[in-house]
């Protein structure tokens, strides 16, 4: 026979219509334990059901059981169901009482203090096609922490929520969605996130919809705050957010109920301002690009004048303001051999023809004798650009192929610098990454090549204080110790770097 825990409806979202079911009480006699031996059944599992929102038992769960003498906390034991309230498992030896835990596969407990432990990754979720639940099976927390004789039946209760998006009108240049991003604030300037990794949804003429569900702890997204954001974000082929800027009351978040919210419009392209450098240098001839990503030899030499009129469909010579889109215009915020902790940097910059105003973070631990990667968080401010930043200087002994990598990732608005700087983030969730490469072409004066293989110097079309002097003009350029900006003379040759045109 089934046990069912109902749980709790509420929908979330402004966008649609507010219903409110009862939760009742979960069943007495949830699990009856017995204490004779049992083999070890196949992976844990709960069965969660939408169309009435209930949960039963099936074959191959297990709770962990911890038990206590007194206070005093003596071990755990698995015990593995064999049908309708009973699972079988061994005395935990010392033990006089007991609680009782599902999910037993994710979950361990302090060896000194029985406290319950999750692993840093037990909210990791994978929905597999369009409106499934299967995922949630391995994501729901159910606990009896009462602790009872082992001869007393014990009573579950939900721990864990859900979230149930049903969203629709999404472009269908989304194409093949990978990831969706459930954002909340929940007190001025504090946000939390529950993201799920999809598989088999593919947006198109024919589908433009998906129902989600997502598992999440109701102790971590606690609330929406009244004038908090709600950011919901598709990564895909072509990325999409919607949002609310400020929902007109809180909004709270308890354990054991599922929340549903509702979009049929109002999606925003995601943009991710690297994807509009191009990937390769300007040929010598200046009619076409390179076929070497990181080659320091090969690349074309151009005073400024020249870099002026290089006409390739498509593209353009970057201002000054476009350059500063990808890397800071002033010393001390991308340096790879100096310590560097700033914080909320005001920056005016040009992407697609828009011009912005944001806020960035930076961070570096890097040393004269270690050097490190810096990293930045950019585009505070502006969500649907919100990114993380990470730019490496690459050298190579040989001189051949010494570069600077620059990586950019889109964010949410939960995911801190602190985060951003350590070399695990950048390690998973990393295909929506865009990467460019900039090779230490150097620079060439009176016919004579200078720095090739440590540095690289590109032009922009941004004149310096053409009201004073008409032979100085903006480059972007880089070392061994730092990215930033420079005003130099027209006559030196630079690499060219283009940008793609946008209406």
């Amino acid at each position: 026979m089934k046990s069912k825990l109902y749980i709790f409806a509420l929908l979330t979202l402004l966008v649609a219509n507010c219903t409110r079911e009862p939760l009742p009480e979960p069943e007495k006699e949830e699990a009856k334990i017995v204490t004779i031996s049992a083999s070890i059944p196949p992976e844990t599992r709960v069965l969660y059901d939408d169309s009435d929102r209930s949960l039963a038992w099936q074959t191959g769960d297990t709770l962990l059981l911890a038990g206590y003498d007194g206070t005093t906390y003596k071990g755990s034991k698995k015990f593995h169901w064999t049908g309708g309230k009973n699972f079988q498992g061994t005395e935990v030896p010392g033990a006089t009482t007991y609680k009782a835990y599902y999910l037993a596969k994710g979950i361990t407990l302090d060896e000194t203090t029985g406290e319950v432990r999750l692993p840093a990754d037990f909210w990791k979720q994978t929905q597999n096609g369009n409106n499934s639940t299967a995922h949630l099976r391995n994501k729901l927390l159910l606990f009896d922490e009462n602790a009872n004789p082992i001869t007393q039946r014990f009573s579950l209760a939900l721990k864990s929520s859900i979230i149930k998006l049903n969203l629709t009108g999404i472009p269908e240049d989304a194409g093949e969605l990978y990831q969706l991003i459930y954002t909340v604030e929940t007190a001025s300037g504090v946000f939390e996130s529950v993201s799920l990794d999809v598989t088999g949804v593919t947006f198109s003429a024919d589908l433009n919809n998906i129902t989600a569900f997502l598992s999440f702890d109701p102790t971590e997204m606690t609330n929406i705050a009244a004038n908090g954001k709600v950011i919901i974000s598709l990564y895909g082929e072509k990325s999409y957010m919607w949002k609310i800027d400020a929902v007109t009351q809180e909004k709270t978040y308890a354990a054991g109920k599922r929340y549903t919210g509702a979009v049929s419009s109002g999606w925003i392209e995601i943009i991710n301002p690297l994807r509009y450098v191009a990937r390769y240098n300007v040929n010598p001839a200046g009619t076409g690009f390179v076929e070497d990503l990181t080659a320091c030899e090969g690349s074309g030499y151009f005073n400024w004048n020249q870099a002026s009129v290089i006409s390739l469909p498509g593209y353009h010579l970057p201002s000054q303001k476009e350059w500063r889109g990808i890397a800071p215009e002033a010393y001390g915020y991308v340096l790879f051999k100096t310590t560097v902790d700033k914080n909320n940097i005001t920056e005016y910059v040009t992407v697609r023809n828009q011009d912005i105003t944001m806020t960035c973070d930076y961070r570096n631990v890097g040393t004269q004798t270690n050097p490190a990667p810096s990293y930045a968080l950019r585009y505070k401010g502006n969500d649907n650009m919100l990114s993380a930043w990470k730019y490496e200087y690459n050298y190579d002994t040989n001189l051949e192929h010494t570069h600077l990598k620059v990586t950019c990732r889109n964010v949410v608005p939960s995911i801190p610098i602190d985060t951003i700087a350590q070399y695990t983030f950048w390690i998973t969730n990393n295909k929506n990454d865009i990467v460019r490469y900039f090779p230490a072409s150097g620079w060439v004066t009176s016919g004579h090549p200078n720095v090739v293989g440590t540095g690289g110097y590109f032009w922009s079309s941004t004149q310096y204080r053409p009201d004073k002097y008409d032979n100085l003009f903006y480059s972007m350029y880089f070392t061994p110790t730092v990215v930033q900006f420079n005003r130099n003379d027209k006559l030196l040759e630079y690499s060219v770097r283009l940008f793609v045109n946008t209406d």
